[in-house]
């Protein structure tokens, strides 16, 4: 059975990294629904607190001294309703295997605004880069602006010998999370109701994906699905049930 299509981009600035695709999820018209209609990760949490329960896990990619200036400069209580937790018993912690995240309060991720706070629901981070006029990126951990892409690398073997190297762009699946990843009700990619979208993924994540492999890869990749959108019409992604 055929499920997934894929394409491959040879980065025109290193001869050794490569960008595989998953042209299916790209193609797709999902969009984040969060605030319409999200029902969250798991069947017992208020559908509010998102896919943010266990906080943000911060990578290699993250500035954690950054992130600890944006709150402590940037946000305030009228923007950040923990903001004074936050400030009082800290920002970041680590698990017990000594992964950094952001500290869950009242069981969530502390820069998550709640239902009804005047500041606006949702991450303080985002509206914080709304009002400053930028993307959400600007602000926010990676994971976070990520999801609901995933990025894989690995490492081949290329023709002259030398390594190469294999970054897969690609929905995030909850086997990606790791233990306890396939107990999530990871409902943004599990349910055709997140497939509500008016442009393709690829489009409405430029910002993102550019980000992640650079223009000259995007330029090209854009330019290959945009051929492909025209060959198909609008595309359905099938749920990954």
């Amino acid at each position: 059975m055929l499920e997934r299509e894929w394409v491959s981009v040879r980065d025109p600035a290193d001869d050794h990294r490569r960008y595989t695709f998953d042209v299916s999820f790209l193609l797709s018209n999902y969009t984040c629904i969060y605030g319409a209609g999200c029902q969250g990760i798991t069947a017992d949490d208020d559908p509010i607190l998102g896919c943010c329960i266990h906080g943000a896990y911060l990578n290699e990619d993250d500035d954690a001294e950054e992130l600890l200036r944006i709150v402590e400069e940037d946000l305030d209580p009228a923007t950040m309703q923990f903001h004074r937790q936050a400030m009082r018993k800290g920002l970041l912690v680590e698990d017990e295997e000594g992964e950094q995240h952001t500290r869950v309060h009242k069981s969530a991720c502390i820069l998550l605004n709640r239902a009804g706070f005047p500041g606006g629901e949702g991450c303080a981070l985002h509206h914080l880069a709304e009002r400053q006029g930028v993307h959400h990126m600007t602000h926010k951990p990676v994971v976070c602006w990520q999801v609901p892409l995933h990025r894989t690398v690995s490492e081949e073997t290329a023709d002259d010998g030398a390594t190469l190297e294999v970054h897969t762009i690609a929905a995030y699946q909850r086997g990606h999370w790791g233990e306890g990843g396939a107990d999530f009700g990871w409902w943004c990619l599990d349910d055709d109701q997140a497939f509500v979208g008016r442009r393709p993924v690829y489009r409405s994540m430029e910002t993102e994906l550019r980000t992640m492999v650079g223009d000259d890869v995007y330029d090209t990749l854009a330019g290959f699905l945009d051929q492909r959108r025209g060959q198909r019409g609008r595309v359905r992604f099938l749920p990954m049930l």
